[in-house]
């Protein structure tokens, strides 16, 4: 009974009160998933105009991109047009912010800032509206997983701070969230009496945390399964996925998406291709020149967001690299494919607590300093890690003291650090930088 109030009445209420929309879109994303794929293309294409259109016309910075490229927004009919737009870059995207590449929408909007899975820091503005359309995403993505509005899950995160905002919808959602922070074996022992403890059937978060999670319970003798297991953030490792799903007996559902106000693909109940959100956003993979990849091949993906909101992003090269597919999934939903996400290389960084340090660790800290470009954390020694930064121009000495105590504050603990200023960051040859490396645990 519960469920069903809150499905039909106290969230649609609140789509209401915050502008959201998300239950409707939910209402539309649940039906159009089973277009078949040309159906649905020529629905993305009608949202792919508009979008362009309204970037053009009311967002400088596109304007200028379209314009100097001789394009005109009666150019770009359909994805296969896009390519007439040049790609464009976080590094172009920053220097533009805010007054370039934002419009209004008479939404309340907000500063969302990210470092993504380069190390780099980015900020986008945000709407409620646009919100509603990424929380709708992925409410159809956990239902792919068995999960079903209100029913208790746990969450694992870096938001810190549950404002009253977020602890509204945890009670409503059934959301119980802890830390990413603080894994360390006491940590991790609280959070499997605190699923057992409330029946919790569901678990959702990093892979690297939830993998500690389950060596922790594999450790403990664990034998309550659970219904479903849903990740994001991280590249989902295969020997992840092989220590996770036999010590909680289900199997995992990966996810992808960016902070940047995208949920981009996700697995369905089969847990094989990724399913391109098609009518959130258009999916290119191509090489270092910009030209297509054909679908075996890993490419550089540029991502065109169906739904312009206070900050379009048009032919947006993400950082992340993947691979195409060359089919639609059997589960006879019509959305295009990937085989693969290649580009999120990470570890962990372990401190003389014995916590253990994950990417969003770092990232839910320094994506909030300004005074960085960018970082990579490096660890060659027990009790020790060097921090490379890229400095943006307000960084001092003072900016370096507080970084490091909001490090050690956080969860590094007695974590000898050591802060390096440098002009760059190398890239691996897969064109990613890798933004944590455990060189020790490479060793062993």
């Amino acid at each position: 009974m519960w469920r069903a109030l809150l499905q039909h009445l106290v969230l649609p209420l609140g789509d209401l009160a915050f502008g959201q929309r998300m239950m409707r879109r939910l209402r539309f994303l649940s039906r159009a998933q089973w277009w078949d794929c040309d159906r649905i293309r020529q629905h993305r294409d009608v949202l792919l105009r508009a979008t362009v259109r309204t970037a053009y016309d009311q967002v400088p910075f596109y304007r200028r991109l379209c314009s100097d490229a001789g394009v005109r927004p009666e150019d770009i009919r359909s994805a296969a047009d896009l390519p007439k737009i040049p790609i464009v870059t976080k590094r172009m995207l920053r220097a533009a912010y805010p007054h370039d590449v934002t419009r209004k929408t008479g939404w309340r909007t907000y500063e969302a800032r990210t470092s993504g899975s380069t190390g780099e820091n980015f900020s986008v503005l945000e709407d409620t509206e646009t919100a509603g359309w990424y929380r709708a995403t992925l409410l159809l993505e956990l239902a792919w997983a068995g999960w079903r509005i209100g029913e208790a899950h746990l969450q694992t995160g870096m938001n810190f701070s549950r404002g009253v905002s977020l602890r509204l919808k945890d009670t409503l959602l059934g959301c119980h969230y802890v830390s990413a922070a603080q894994l360390n074996d006491a940590a991790l022992d609280d959070v499997l009496e605190w699923i057992a403890k409330y029946r919790i059937r569901h678990l959702w978060g990093f892979p690297g945390s939830i993998y500690l999670l389950a060596r922790r319970a594999a450790q403990a003798g664990w034998d309550m399964p659970l219904h479903s297991v849903v990740t994001w953030g991280d590249n989902l490792y295969p020997h992840y996925r092989q220590t996770i799903e036999p010590v909680f007996g289900s199997r995992i559902l990966d996810t992808y998406g960016c902070c940047e106000g995208m949920h981009i693909a996700s697995q369905c109940e089969r847990r094989d291709l990724y399913h391109i959100h098609m009518l959130d956003v258009i999916a290119e993979f191509v090489d270092d020149e910009g030209r297509p990849v054909p679908p075996d091949q890993p490419g550089n993906i540029v991502l065109t967001r169906l739904h312009p909101g206070p900050m379009p992003l048009i032919r947006y090269r993400i950082g992340d690299v993947g691979i195409r597919g060359e089919r639609t999934c059997g589960c006879g939903r019509g959305f295009e494919t990937m085989q693969a996400i290649q580009g999120r290389d990470s570890d962990y960084i372990l401190t003389p607590d014995g916590n253990r340090l994950i990417v969003h660790f770092f990232t839910g800290i320094l994506e909030h300093c300004p005074e960085i470009e960018s970082f990579q954390v490096v660890q060659e020694e027990p009790a020790s890690m060097t921090l490379r930064v890229v400095p943006a121009e307000r960084f001092t000495p003072e900016s370096a003291e507080r970084i490091l105590a909001q490090l050690r504050k956080g969860g590094a603990g007695r974590m000898r650090i050591r802060l390096d200023v440098v002009d760059a960051i190398p890239s691996t040859s897969t064109g990613k930088r890798r933004f944590v490396i455990n060189e020790l645990a490479r060793k062993s």
